[in-house]
């Protein structure tokens, strides 16, 4: 696994150690960053990675100029590897490191927080609406929350979600707002 953008471009971050994490194949992250950068400059953004895993998404975004990441998993050894990851790449590394669940952090954040959301639950996580209504609540108006799902899961037509991609066994549902078309 490696970082495939940015400053810090083929840089290889540590792999779990079968404790059940599922890291987002480089392909996927790959497309999944095509689809943010033709919507978004990640320059200065604050992000965050829920069910973090390893933290590569949320590596990927701060190699390409997020100025924060938060990362979050109620996994202990799963947010270690994250820091693990995050000071292999620079020693003061702009992120925060929370152990909780992310249901629980969303609902302590300020309305409208941040300028992208990148989530990866377990594939068999229940109330995926659930967490698209807590998620969507702390995006910025301008902002992007991204879901990956296994591809079987249908996520619920609403106003925000732009579209789902389908990548193997994976999906990327992409919420955010409509790009003008001039």
């Amino acid at each position: 696994m490696r970082i495939i953008s940015g400053r810090f471009r083929r840089r290889v971050l540590s792999s779990p150690d079968g404790n059940g994490i599922r890291p987002t194949t480089d392909r996927t992250r790959e497309s999944m960053f095509n689809i943010i950068s033709s919507r978004m400059d990640l320059d200065g953004a604050h992000v965050a990675d829920l069910y973090c895993g390893s933290g590569s998404l949320g590596l990927e975004a701060w190699s390409r100029g997020a100025a924060m990441v938060h990362f979050v998993d109620r996994d202990p050894d799963a947010l270690s590897l994250a820091r693990k990851n995050a000071y292999a790449l620079e020693e003061h590394a702009p992120c925060r490191f929370v152990k909780d669940r992310a249901a629980n952090w969303l609902s302590t954040q300020p309305e409208e927080a941040y300028d992208l959301i990148l989530a990866d639950p377990p594939y068999d996580a229940q109330d995926l609406t659930g967490l698209i209504e807590r998620t969507l609540r702390v995006v910025k108006p301008t902002g992007l929350f991204i879901l990956e799902h296994d591809r079987s899961v249908q996520i619920e037509e609403r106003p925000e979600l732009l579209f789902t991609r389908k990548y193997g066994k994976t999906a990327l549902s992409v919420f955010g707002p409509e790009l003008d078309q001039e």
